[in-house]
């Protein structure tokens, strides 16, 4: 979905519910889960706001109740959206992010091994 004009900020996770379990189609047995998330942001009028986002993609990693999440939010702050290409929540980024540095470690570990027996 197109959302133009749409602005990034931060909001904070007050709570979560369970809302359904469903399945792409009746021919595959791929399920998904969908939840709903509660946030509070600043509203338009300077107050805090708490809005719904209704998601069901397999890419979050959110951080604990009380957490700070990015979103992103119409002008009127009445809709939200989590903003997924966000790497604090993208578990896609964080798995990549996460091997990539266990690669780095290893390499180093590796090098400094043969580095040892060279200088016996």
């Amino acid at each position: 979905m197109f959302r133009f004009g749409w602005e990034r900020v931060d909001a904070k996770l007050i709570d979560q519910k369970f809302v359904r379990r469903d399945s792409y189609n009746a021919k595959t047995n791929i399920h998904y889960q969908v939840w709903d998330y509660m946030v509070e942001l600043t509203g338009s009028d300077g107050r805090p706001t708490r809005l719904v986002i209704r998601e069901k993609t397999f890419k979050l990693k959110l951080p604990e109740i009380g957490g700070v999440v990015p979103v992103k939010v119409n002008k009127r702050r009445t809709k939200a959206v989590f903003d997924l290409k966000d790497p604090r929540i993208d578990a896609d980024a964080s798995r990549k992010s996460r091997r990539a540095r266990e690669k780095a470690e290893d390499e180093s570990r590796f090098e400094a091994r043969l580095r040892e027996t060279d200088e016996r």
